[in-house]
This record gives structure tokens, sequence and C-alpha cells, in this order.
């Protein structure tokens, strides 16, 4: 059917199996390689849930998922270059599902993140 040489046979055969493995790698990062989210039982009372609430809004807290540049700017340490770089990040990779991942947009180290780690949450 096709006129191919044995060398352009290997290289359709080889481009295919690289495009079966991205597809497997594509696959298992999507259905499962999630984080599991477990919930411990801290023995504390049934209030707790309440005053850790209250203990978040006390603080100000931000919600990274949902919050706009003005409100990202509120942390310490932020200004409005980097609660941008927060803000174009979550629009292009969704919403964080852990508060490290916080780190891979381009200007949050260790030292910023652990910084404002305590002030953010994620609902």
């Amino acid at each position: 059917m096709f006129d191919l040489t044995a060398q352009e046979k290997k290289v359709i055969i080889a481009l295919g199996a690289f495009a079966v493995l991205g597809l497997s790698v594509l696959a298992y990062r999507t259905y499962f390689a999630r984080p599991t989210l477990r919930v411990a039982h801290s023995g504390a009372g049934p209030g707790a849930a309440a005053d850790y609430k209250k203990a978040i809004d006390g603080r100000n807290a931000v919600n990274i998922n949902t919050a706009d540049v003005s409100k990202i700017e509120t942390l310490p340490g932020v200004g409005p270059k980097l609660a941008k770089e927060i803000v174009d990040y979550r629009a292009e990779n969704g919403f964080f599902l852990l508060k490290e991942d916080l780190r891979k947009v381009k200007g949050i180290g260790q030292n910023k993140f652990d910084g404002i780690k305590d002030f953010i949450v994620l609902e």
C-alpha cells in the first residue's frame, strides 16, 4: 500500500509507541495520581468546626481559589504583580488542590510560601 523503507517503518512504530506512552502518562496523571484528602478525627468537640471558621475569619484568610487580585494583594509580601501571577496561574491550570501548589507560581519560593501559608485557605 505505502512504499516505505525499513527505516521509515521503524520511525513510524517509534512515534506510535511514544504517542501511546504519552497518552498513558496523561491518563495516569488525570485519573489515578490525584492527591487523596483524608479527614482525620481530631478528637475535638462538635463546635470545633465553628471555632476553626472563626479563627480563619479572624485573621482574614484568603481563599486563593476564588479571590481576585485585590484580595490576594492583602497577603503579607504579595504585591500587585505577584497577585496577578497567582490569578493567571489559576486561570491556566485550574484550582489549587493543595496549599503547596502555590509554590508552582513564578515568584513564590519557599520563604514567601512559609510567610503566607497560614493566611490562605482552599475551599
